[in-house]
């Protein structure tokens, strides 16, 4: 069989619209932050405690200030957070 003679099909059109994506955080899902000490102890162990987890960002990182009053020797933090995020068009395709 020759290229020449493959049965086309006529009249068939398909339209592609390009349309605009935009990236941003999803306003239906919270934030999760989470807060843990890197201090070490004595004996050169990492703490590891952490604060569990928040959807509100300033109340994770009030925990540190908790956990010095009974480490004060652990000063140095880590901060976590988990942020959703979706893709929208900028215009619904029609």
């Amino acid at each position: 069989m020759m290229l020449g003679s493959l049965p086309r099909e006529i009249g068939r059109r398909r339209m592609f619209r390009f349309v605009l994506w935009k990236f941003g955080p999803d306003p239906d899902r919270d934030s999760v932050h989470l807060v843990y000490c890197e201090g070490e102890d004595e004996d050169g162990t990492r703490c590891g405690a952490d604060s569990g987890e928040y959807t509100d960002r300033e109340a994770a990182e009030l925990w540190p200030f908790e956990h010095a009053t009974e480490y004060p020797e652990h000063r140095s933090y880590g901060h976590l957070a988990y942020r959703p995020m979706i893709t929208t068009p900028t215009e619904e395709p029609s």
